[in-house]
C-alpha cells in the first residue's frame, strides 16, 4: 500500500523553497554623538573653509587693593582660536532596471533607499565620535597607560562622581542640570551592578521627560547616561588581551560641527540612453572638531563581561 501514496518524495518537483518577501535589515545603533554637536555660528564673515571659532581668554582677577594716588597698569587682552574644517562625504548605489523588476523582495526600491539613508546617519555619527576621540583629556582606570589595563579595571560609581567634580571645577556648562556620559552597554552593566549607591534613575522618572536624548538610559551622579555600541572599543589593547572601552563625559561646547551643506539624500541623474540605471545616494559637506578640550574627559576601562582572554 505504501507504494501507492502520492507524496513529496515522489513529486519532488512540486515542492519548492518558499521565501519571505519582506527582507530584514541588519541591527542598527541609534544616532548618539551628533546630537550634542554645536553647529557653526550663523554670523560667518563669508563662505569659506575652515570655520574658525574665537575664544577670549579671561583676565586675571585683580585682588590687590588700589593705592589712593597710584594709577593702574593696563593689561593686555588675549584670545585663542579653534578651526573646524568641513569635508565632502557621501555614498551611493546605482540599481539596474532588471534587478528592480525581477527582485522577489517586496518593496525593493524602498529597502534600497532605507539602506542608503541609514548609511548617511551612521556615517554622520561615526564622524562625530571620531572627532571626540581626539580629545586630549583621557584617563585609564587604575593604570597609567591603556596597555596596562586589567580585566578588573572597570568603571565605578566613585569614578563617575570624581569626573563630575572635574567638569564642575573647570566651569563646564552642563546640559540643563546634568552632564552627558556616553558608554558601551558592557561598561554600563558594571556601573549598574554596583550596590550601595541606589541613585540610578530611569528616564521615565525624570521631572522633565520632554528632553530625553537618543539612547538615554538614566541619570546618576550628575550625568545623563547614553548607551551605545558606537563608542571606541579596542580588542586586546589591555594587559593579557583585555578589550578596552572608551567612555565620553562632556558638557556643552565640547564638540563643534561646521556644516556648509547639510547631509541629505540625492537622486542621481539617469544618464544612460535607455534609462535603465537609477543612481541613489547621499551627500554632505561638513566636519566635526573638538571645540573646548576642557569640556570633555575620556575614561578608558575594561568590562567584567568583555572579551578578556
Amino acid at each position: 500500500m505504501a507504494a501507492g501514496y502520492v507524496s513529496s518524495a515522489t513529486l519532488s518537483n512540486q515542492t519548492i523553497v518558499a521565501y519571505q518577501r519582506a527582507a530584514l535589515f541588519a541591527l542598527r545603533a541609534g544616532l548618539v554623538f551628533d546630537q550634542f554637536a554645536r553647529f557653526k555660528p550663523g554670523d560667518l564673515t563669508n563662505p569659506g573653509s575652515p570655520v574658525r571659532f574665537t575664544f577670549w581668554t579671561e583676565m586675571t582677577d585683580a585682588t590687590t587693593p588700589l593705592g589712593e594716588t597710584t594709577d593702574i597698569t593696563p593689561v593686555q587682552l588675549a584670545d585663542s582660536q579653534v578651526n573646524v574644517t568641513p569635508a565632502e562625504y557621501g555614498n551611493g548605489i546605482n540599481t539596474t532596471i532588471k534587478i528592480r523588476t525581477d527582485s522577489y523582495v517586496a518593496g525593493f526600491d524602498a529597502d534600497a533607499a532605507s539602506l542608503v539613508a541609514w548609511n548617511m546617519v551612521s556615517t554622520i555619527d561615526s564622524l562625530a565620535r571620531l572627532a571626540m576621540d581626539a580629545g586630549t583629556n583621557e584617563v585609564f582606570v587604575g593604570q597609567a597607560t591603556e596597555d596596562a589595563i586589567l580585566a578588573t579595571n572597570i568603571l565605578t560609581a566613585d569614578l563617575v562622581r570624581q569626573y563630575h567634580a572635574k567638569l564642575v571645577g573647570a566651569s563646564v556648562q552642563p546640559f540643563d542640570s546634568n552632564y552627558i556620559f556616553v558608554l558601551d552597554p558592557d561598561v554600563s552593566y558594571d556601573l549598574k551592578s554596583e550596590t550601595g549607591d541606589g541613585a540610578w534613575v530611569a528616564p521615565a522618572q525624570y521631572v522633565n521627560t520632554e528632553k530625553i536624548y537618543n539612547n538615554e538610559i538614566g541619570t546618576f551622579g550628575g550625568f545623563r547616561f547614553l548607551e551605545t555600541p558606537r563608542v571606541t572599543v579596542t580588542a586586546n589593547a589591555g594587559d593579557s588581551n583585555v578589550d578596552t572601552y572608551r567612555s565620553y563625559l562632556f558638557g556643552k561646547e565640547a564638540l563643534a560641527k561646521a556644516e556648509s551643506i547639510p547631509a541629505s539624500m540625492v537622486l542621481g541623474p539617469v544618464t544612460d540612453l535607455l534609462r535603465r540605471w537609477q543612481p541613489l545616494g547621499w551627500y554632505g559637506y561638513f566636519g566635526y572638531g573638538m571645540l573646548r578640550q576642557a569640556s570633555q574627559w575620556i575614561i578608558t576601562s575594561a568590562s567584567s563581561i568583555g572579551d578578556n582572554a
